[in-house]
């Protein structure tokens, strides 16, 4: 079953369909296309695709697609599969798949593998990639009203955010058995090892360790923010002075009524404690075959 998200990303997907058919190996499988039409959708398709007996759901969309599907797919045989067509595309990304290459992304169903990778259950829904709340969480709560998309987009909405709108945000933060509490300029929790844009903060995020990478940052002078973006991009949080970072397998966020979260780059507010607990192994995911690191 492909699953497509006709408005995620910045290329228009009109066209998929005939190179679904060009490319897929007829010998192996017999396939379906459905559209989604509203936020939410791609969840029910795949939910109703498991209970029709298909082997595999195919999101074809950015993180947010996949993350929907994914939450139909935990727990059963069903295995997820991508098409990375949004515009980050962080978890497609991890698993070296290529970026709005469809021919390139069916060669993975033709010929690739199924692994059974971690997700991170929350008492809001499941995520595939990051989680968090701060500075990302307010882009992307703004890079969703943008009527362009793409790398320039979410650099301007990080700039215009950074210089008119950012307010740190106030949390307590329970860590497995460590407490933290203060006004905090980023907090995020990797499952997958980037954002997106082929953006890691992490050199070594497994998505089949356990456990979830976690950077926590507090506020900082905006002098030192090119300092700070550099250190990321060499993923080297280490030499942040601000920047602390963790590994674990519970999360608790005590946060303010006003929180806003970003879920695999999805945006809401969300007005009560955040819970992230991971779960190891509990997805089948559809990966290159030659892929042994992920």
């Amino acid at each position: 079953m492909f699953i497509i998200n006709p408005i995620s990303g910045v290329y228009k997907k009109k066209n998929i369909h005939e190179k679904v058919a060009k490319y897929i190996d007829y010998v192996q499988y017999d396939y379906s296309i459905r559209f989604t039409q509203y936020a939410g959708h791609a969840s029910l398709i795949a939910q109703q695709a498991v209970e029709q007996g298909y082997d595999v759901c195919v999101a074809v969309g950015g993180d947010g697609s996949i993350n929907e599907v994914a939450q139909s797919l935990v727990g059963t045989e069903t295995a997820l599969a991508v098409i990375p067509y949004g515009s980050g595309n962080g978890f497609g990304r991890h698993l070296h798949i290529p970026p709005r290459d469809v021919q390139g992304a069916i060669n993975v169903l033709n010929t690739g593998k199924t692994v059974k990778i971690d997700l991170v259950k929350s008492n809001v829904k499941y995520f595939v990639s990051n989680a968090g709340f701060g500075i990302d969480s307010s882009v992307a709560r703004r890079f969703k009203h943008h009527t362009q998309r793409g790398l320039a987009s979410y650099a301007w909405a990080m700039v215009k955010e950074l210089l008119f709108y950012f307010q740190p945000f106030e949390a307590k933060i329970q860590i497995d058995d460590v407490t933290v509490e203060g006004e905090w300029f980023l907090f995020t929790a990797f499952n997958a090892n980037q954002y997106g844009y082929d953006y890691a903060v992490f050199p070594f995020t497994s998505i089949k360790d356990g456990v979830l990478d976690v950077i926590l940052m507090k506020y900082f002078p905006l002098k030192k923010l090119p300092y700070i973006v550099v250190c990321l991009m060499l993923k080297r949080p280490d030499l942040i002075a601000e920047a602390t970072a963790y590994r674990a397998k519970k999360i608790t966020i005590h946060g303010n009524k006003k929180m806003v979260y970003q879920f695999d780059g999805d945006a809401f507010v969300y007005h009560d404690d955040v819970t992230m607990e991971i779960v190891p192994q509990c997805i089948n995911v559809m990966v290159p075959q030659d892929l042994s690191s992920y």
